[in-house]
């Protein structure tokens, strides 16, 4: 009898997780995603490189999320509903500015993308406004993040500095 019940419980459990993987949950798991201004699936496969340097405190982050159908779907929307992304070429400064604060090449992880969204967030204090790109010309800062949305291939990619 307990080996029925245990057997049950096994069946019961596993179909319950494949539920909840299937699902799209959409739920803020971690502030660092503020730069996107949206919030970030739970369960997608994601490829994550993160390099930290003790001597100066820096901290890099790229994440790269293939989405489900349901999740591009639902990112998409976001997007195109929010005025910080931008559809297109990314700006030259931002990119010139992205390659400046990176080490070993971890932004240029991110591959030439013909069909995109993009987005520039200054997460700095005494920002004055956090996506523009002239106050990131003549400053120097020290949390950056930047989100690039493959609308071809639903992957969404996430870099973050900070320092």
């Amino acid at each position: 009898m307990k080996k029925k019940i245990l057997i049950a419980l096994i069946i019961v459990f596993t179909i319950l997780v494949s539920l909840a993987i299937t699902w799209d949950l959409f739920v803020e798991i971690d502030t660092t995603y503020k730069g996107l201004e949206f919030v970030i699936p739970i369960f997608c496969k994601r490829d994550v490189t993160t390099l930290s340097y003790n001597d100066f405190f820096d901290y890099e982050k790229l994440e790269k999320m293939y989405l489900s159908k349901g999740q591009s779907k639902r990112i998409l929307e976001d997007i195109e509903h929010n005025g910080n992304w931008i559809k297109g070429e990314i700006d030259e400064v931002v990119e010139e500015r992205l390659k400046f604060y990176t080490r070993e090449d971890i932004y240029n992880k991110i591959p030439y993308i013909e069909n995109k969204y993009w987005i520039f967030t200054n997460r700095s204090n005494g920002a004055e406004d956090k996506h523009s790109i002239q106050e990131v010309i003549n400053t120097m800062y020290y949390a950056v993040s930047f989100g690039v949305y493959d609308v071809d291939k639903s992957i969404l990619y996430y870099y973050q500095y900070d320092r």
